[in-house]
């Protein structure tokens, strides 16, 4: 037998509560990089740069005002296959719950296996000024910038129609021993769901100097957010399992149970980058140190409590490069090396976790100048989740959603425009003792951006 397990950002289980779901849901700033592949050191050239390879705004040949939103659309789904579970074929029966199967068994409720989800959000992204400073100091010239942007999507939705407690269904590490004749086993059986939706966002100064080709940058980050967080968890029955396929189900003394609360954010991080600027060739590297981002929760109804968390966060590298072997063409590509298995979770009481699997992601883009004032974009790039599809042959090889993008920018005079379209796909499967689950992801995003030059 087995249990839902929905598309979630997190070490997969069978009900977790929420804890640290959606905090590695990074959001790249800037509508120009996310239509040329979420690039995050290469080829930036506008105030956005101060976010995430500040070296690059050395590259800014006047003061910038740039102002940015985004509208996005995300649908989420679960498909199941049943086949009969060796020790408890009827209970397969149970948990498809199809009012046209005849069995002996039935449940208490007409909740089917499968699911769908449809959520959107309009948030403003980010708001940046830089410009380049005057005068030199040891043959180098310096930029400076000050800007708010989103840096990691929040918004998550779990759900779960025949959650078990215990998993009886599990794999790994080992699956729940087989019930001894004589001896039997009390199930919960529940549905569960859980969603949070909010946003963190990064107030970053940062400086630039530049001699030649050679660029250096600093940033420093001040994390702030909040999300609304909620649980619910409604009992479907009570299972007896007995020994050889003889089991009985009884109604649940759970009934519904729900928990509301909010968590609030902070942290500090930094961004050390610097680049080399050729005339056809461009190449960068921007190194992340170790930071923490402690969330402070408080909740209220099944489970109330309040504390506060920790994410410590390992150091991290990206590594860029643009070429530009034509006048009006340019090309990005890109390598983030996140080390998100190094990350540690601390739970208020607790212990330390290794919340995810390592991952990193690949950017490539590319930008084409159909005349003065117009340009085309378009990217491609790799989005590793934190965790590993259950029953997978590699236990620590992530799922990877696929990232397509494009856009467009218009240079009115002084005034730009910047237009970004992108669409993430990720599915993936999960094998459990008698069933597979067909887990699919979609999300359409747009972006818009507006600046002004001086």
């Amino acid at each position: 037998m087995a249990v839902l397990v929905a598309t979630s950002a997190v070490a997969q289980d069978v009900a977790d509560p929420l804890t640290f779901q959606g905090l590695d849901q990074a959001a790249v700033p800037g509508a120009r990089a996310r239509a040329m592949g979420g690039f995050l050191v290469g080829d930036a050239r506008d105030a956005t740069a101060l976010f995430a390879d500040p070296a690059a705004l050395s590259r800014l040949a006047a003061p910038e005002i740039r102002l940015g939103g985004g509208y996005t659309a995300t649908h989420r789904e679960q498909r199941q296959r049943w086949i009969p579970n060796r020790v408890y074929a009827e209970l397969s029966l149970l948990f498809a719950n199809d009012p046209e199967a005849q069995h002996p068994t039935r449940a208490f409720d007409t909740i089917r296996p499968n699911w769908e989800d449809d959520r959107s959000a309009v948030r403003p992204l980010l708001g940046a000024v830089a410009l380049p400073l005057p005068g030199q100091a040891a043959g180098f010239t310096f930029a400076a910038g000050l800007g708010f942007a989103q840096v990691a999507s929040l918004d998550h939705y779990y759900q779960n129609n025949n959650a078990l407690d215990p998993n009886i269904g599990q794999l790994r590490p080992a699956p729940i021993p087989r019930v001894q004749e004589g001896d039997s086993l009390l199930v919960d059986w529940f549905q569960f769901s859980r969603e949070r939706e909010g946003a963190l966002y990064g107030i970053t100064p940062a400086l630039a100097a530049r001699r030649g080709p050679l660029s250096f940058g600093v940033a420093v980050t001040i994390l702030t957010g909040s999300s609304d967080d909620r649980e619910r968890r409604l009992g479907r029955g009570l299972l007896t399992l007995r020994y050889n396929n003889d089991f009985s189900l009884d109604p649940s003394p759970i009934g519904e149970e729900i928990t509301t609360g909010t968590s609030d954010y902070s942290g500090v991080r930094a961004v050390l980058s610097g680049r080399l600027d050729m005339e056809h060739f461009a190449l960068g590297v921007a190194l992340r140190p170790g930071y923490t981002l402690k969330r402070s929760w408080t909740q209220a109804g099944a489970r109330s409590g309040s504390g506060t968390d920790e994410l410590r966060m390992p150091t991290q590298a990206t590594f860029g490069m643009a070429l530009y072997p034509f006048t009006r063409w340019q090309f990005v590509a890109g390598y983030d090396l996140r080390r998100s298995g190094a990350t540690e979770y601390v739970p208020e009481g607790g212990t330390p976790s290794a919340p995810w699997f390592d991952g990193s992601a690949l950017h490539l883009g590319t930008e084409f100048q159909v005349r003065e004032g117009l340009a085309l974009r378009g990217g491609y790039h790799s989005e590793p989740r934190g965790f590993a599809p259950a029953g997978a042959a590699f236990i620590d090889d992530p799922a990877k959603a696929s990232v397509y993008a494009a856009g467009l920018g218009l240079s009115l005079g002084r005034i730009g425009v910047d237009l970004t379209y992108e669409y993430t796909r990720l599915r993936y499967e999960d094998l459990w003792i008698s069933n597979e689950n067909e887990n699919r992801w979609m999300t359409h995003t747009i972006l818009f951006e507006t600046s002004y030059r001086f």
